[in-house]
């Protein structure tokens, strides 16, 4: 067996969209730096005002990157493939917009041949960290202002909960306030289901598998494993509503497993010294601006469900409730 000594593997955002979660918005819509409120559109019932934006960094635990002669398999992909990493208890690593992480602490071996296809194990929580300005004062979590940022609370779906009544404001994962009070943290989203975008999906919201996402145009597959060669059980309730919601999702994954095909074929010979890994960071986090007043006690989103404008009882025009990833796309080049 002939082996390539890479000297080195690097990671880095990049322009490069696997849509993962029901939140397809526009990008958000900006002035002098600031999301212009003005220009938002109502997005559903929900008196929401959706955006996509990038946020300062991305970070996600790395277990595995695998290059593969053929399409794999979630049975065979771990024994078919050659490893480039291999972390048994993960790797965190830090993905931001203007910069690069190397991977390796030192060269690794591959064996040499043509690769077509790439394979990433990661745990199944991704978390951002962000501080972004508003046009207009936005509730958060504790507090009022023109300035939101990642406070460290789980992100999630939703925080309505139609079974045990109206939602708790105080969850959210963004703060806001002053800009002098920003103090962004990592808060997580678990990804325990997949969006299913099929129109033929009946009642199936989330899946635990999601090959036919090609039809999105990514060209790449994706499945939440409960461990790492078995897909997860996913089930999902009314809407796709939360864990702590008796009609959430229930779910065992831990981990979630990306394919790529590469093109061109990456081919390893003794001239190859590195790879390049890359997440597409650019807006692909979405912002969930609502006005739905559905919340406990009196901090109203904005003055009426469905409009934007200031509260008479905060000032706030609306809410900033979460943030995650909508997109898991990624792509490796060898050189």
């Amino acid at each position: 067996m002939k082996l390539s000594k890479l000297t080195k593997i690097t990671l880095a955002a990049t322009a490069i969209s696997l849509t993962s979660l029901p939140a397809l918005a526009d990008i958000c819509p900006r002035l002098n730096g600031a999301v212009d409120l003005s220009l938002l559109t109502v997005e559903n019932d929900n008196g929401d005002y959706n955006c996509n934006f990038t946020p300062d960094a991305m970070r996600l635990k790395l277990y595995k990157i695998l290059l593969c002669e053929q399409l794999p398999t979630v049975a065979n992909y771990n024994d078919t493939c050659e490893a480039l990493v291999n972390f048994s208890s993960g790797k965190d690593i830090d993905v931001t917009a203007d910069g690069t992480t190397p991977i390796l602490d030192g060269p690794v071996s591959l064996k040499e041949g043509s690769y077509t296809h790439a394979v990433i194990l990661i745990a199944n929580r991704i978390s951002s960290k962000f501080t972004q300005t508003f046009s207009q004062p936005i509730q958060g979590n504790n507090g009022v202002g023109t300035t939101c940022w990642s406070n460290g609370n789980d992100a999630k779906i939703s925080y309505e909960s139609f079974a045990l009544g109206p939602g708790d404001y105080t969850k959210f994962s963004a703060s806001c306030g002053a800009i002098s009070q920003a103090s962004p943290q990592w808060s997580y989203y678990s990804y325990r289901g997949l969006w299913n975008p099929d129109p033929n999906r009946g009642n199936t919201y989330f899946v635990n598998s999601a090959p036919y996402l090609t039809i999105t145009g990514s060209g790449k597959d994706v499945h939440l494993l409960s461990d790492i060669s078995t897909l997860a059980t996913v089930t999902a309730g009314e809407s796709g509503r939360n864990p702590d919601d008796e009609n959430g999702i229930v779910s065992n994954a831990s981990y979630m497993m990306g394919v790529t095909k590469l093109t061109p074929i990456a081919t390893m010979s003794p001239n190859t010294k590195n790879i390049d890994l890359g997440f597409k960071l650019k807006d692909t986090f979405f912002q969930k601006i609502t006005t739905n007043n559905n919340y406990y006690g009196n901090k109203r989103c904005s003055e009426t469900h469905g409009i934007l404008g200031a509260s008479s009882e905060t000032g706030a025009h609306a809410c900033l409730s979460t943030s995650y990833a909508t997109t898991f796309d990624f792509k490796i080049l060898v050189e």
